[in-house]
């Protein structure tokens, strides 16, 4: 614990762990929530309908830990976007956060990012970090994310404040799972949008335009990349939900409704090399938008 630093955890954040099908990494997620330096005093655990054994693996670590813990367990399938929005409401305190049950945060994550979060002279509305990647074992594949999107950006410093252009441009270069949201800032935007697949991104880019994200550089969690990750399983949903979340913005400026429909165009590239159906009306539109007809060769060139 740092130094001088009582316990606030019980305070200041709730915690909410967000299950479906997670079985095999659920002792250590849950194991590494109530192992951190700052200890919450009870967590709730979320299961939306898992059809693995998680719902009993969990009652079985509810038994052996005898830490205090909620666990809702949905009738059927609500699906991510729902549940955290479920998960929200139940948070009464300053900062919110949700937690899947396959990463692992590292020991000192919610009292390192608090801490952080209470030293500033503003509000951000979220605050990011650095996470690792880890295989179905928990090997590591690779020992920082943050290290290579740094060249995105000048200086080799990430963003942080207003950074909204920078997420149209460069999309979610924001690890998940590496941050912590400020709960009025949720509530004040109505939650998270329940008709989109890649609810985080567009989560971000609001808070982005009117509360701002702040960034810590420093590794706060292990994030497993396998077969049912967001970041392994791009198909039609995935970039259905980019052709959803980016049009919401045009209108803002001239300047951000090029940026916008130009990566509609580079998004509808990467689509159709994903063999994504419907991506011709996307690329035709940021074509006509941007005068770029360079994108229309660019895309007839990856229907391969």
């Amino acid at each position: 614990m740092m130094e001088n630093s009582p316990n606030r955890c019980p305070e200041l954040v709730t915690i909410i762990a967000l299950c479906y099908n997670q079985s095999r990494f659920l002792k250590e997620s849950l194991y590494s929530i109530i192992n951190q330096t700052w200890k919450p005093n009870h967590i709730y655990i979320i299961d939306d309908c898992s059809t693995d054994c998680s719902v009993s693996t969990i009652n079985e670590w509810i038994e052996e830990t005898k830490f205090p813990t909620t666990l809702i367990c949905h009738k059927k399938n609500m699906g991510i976007t729902k549940t955290i929005n479920e998960a929200l409401s139940l948070c009464k305190t300053k900062y919110f956060q949700p937690w899947p049950c396959d990463d692992i945060m590292m020991p000192d994550k919610i009292e390192s990012q608090i801490t952080y979060l209470e030293s500033l002279d503003w509000q951000p509305g979220f605050l990011y970090g650095d996470i690792q990647w880890i295989d179905f074992n928990g090997i590591i594949l690779r020992e920082s994310v943050i290290s290579d999107r740094k060249k995105l950006f000048p200086n080799k410093q990430m963003p942080s404040g207003n950074i909204f252009k920078e997420l149209v441009e460069f999309g979610c270069f924001i690890p998940t799972a590496s941050g912590i949201y400020t709960t009025q800032a949720l509530n004040e935007l109505g939650g998270f949008d329940e008709n989109l697949f890649a609810e985080d991104w567009d989560m971000f880019m609001r808070i982005a335009s009117k509360q701002g994200i702040a960034f810590k550089d420093k590794l706060f969690s292990k994030y497993r990349r396998h077969s049912a990750s967001t970041e392994m399983s791009r198909g039609d949903k995935y970039w259905e939900g980019h052709f959803k979340i980016l049009p919401k913005y045009l209108g803002i400026s001239k300047e951000y409704d090029f940026l916008i429909w130009q990566t509609i165009g580079y998004h509808a590239i990467a689509a159709k090399k994903d063999k994504t159906k419907g991506t011709w009306k996307w690329i035709w539109k940021a074509a006509i938008h941007t005068l770029n007809f360079k994108l229309l060769i660019i895309y007839w060139i990856a229907r391969g």
